[in-house]
């Protein structure tokens, strides 16, 4: 039986079969997924235009929430009227006019500050101490038990705030009961200003928790915290006071440590 196979041209020259031996080409297997790289390129393009827009609204945002908190603190810079230089009636107003009082001046500056934004919490006690100072006793409490909890600078002053203003609230109270009792959250609130002997404001801290020992009728025991701030710092600038107040008491007074040359 005669074979099938094609024969081979002699007229036509050397032929070749073309063959495949690496496999398809890289574009060749790109080419299926094409749709779906452009689409993956496309969402990651959104994506970053969108971060990128983000960052920016966030900066932005910071700049004008601390421009509004310079303008706040700006406010404090004000004359009050009594301070203020008298003007010569043919001279212009002041583009910034002077406040009544001091405590119109720090209730402005408190109320600016609430409105600034995040960057608020940088002037957190500042904004307390306007608060108190303008008369706001409970609005300044507030305040500054919002910064009080920690071990930061900011939040041993913030609790040796939260004492101050206790007293000073138990001072204006005229409920014998009322006053007892601020008291004794004010005499708390001192004893947990610094439990560090070598932190900040200790000696200031045991000298108020003697104060208040005092004032609760409690002079004995005022002794101790007294004697102990001037263990703590023996070169406190509360020295005479604290030596005065243990006179009162008949304690003795500690010699003062020799300075090491």
């Amino acid at each position: 039986m005669a074979s099938k196979e094609p024969q081979h041209d002699p007229t036509l020259g050397l032929q070749v079969t073309p063959v495949n031996i690496g496999g398809d080409s890289i574009a060749d297997r790109l080419l299926p997924h094409l749709k779906k790289i452009i689409v993956g390129g496309l969402s990651l393009a959104v994506i970053l235009t969108g971060f990128f827009t983000w960052r920016w609204y966030q900066r932005g945002q910071e700049a004008k929430t601390t421009a509004r908190l310079v303008k706040a603190l700006e406010l404090h810079d004000r004359d009050v009227t009594g301070d203020a230089p008298s003007l010569d009636p043919d001279e212009l107003p002041p583009a910034d006019p002077p406040y009544a009082d001091h405590a119109a001046r720090d209730q402005a500056t408190a109320a600016a500050l609430a409105k600034v934004g995040p960057a608020r919490r940088a002037a957190a006690l500042f904004e307390a101490n306007r608060l108190v100072n303008a008369g706001q006793l409970d609005a300044g409490l507030a305040a500054l038990r919002k910064v009080a909890s920690g071990t930061s600078d900011d939040a041993v002053l913030a609790r040796e705030g939260v004492g101050l203003v206790l007293e000073m609230q138990a001072a204006a109270a005229k409920d014998p009961a009322a006053k007892q009792k601020l008291l004794e959250d004010a005499l708390a609130a001192f004893r947990a200003v610094q439990p560090d002997d070598k932190g900040l404001r200790r000696d200031h801290a045991l000298y108020h928790e003697a104060r208040i020992l005092e004032a609760l009728g409690k002079g004995p025991e005022a002794v101790a915290p007294l004697t102990k701030a001037l263990e703590v710092a023996p070169e406190t600038a509360l020295r005479g006071d604290i030596e005065n107040r243990l006179a009162v008491l008949g304690a003795p007074i500690p010699e003062p440590a020799e300075l090491t040359p």
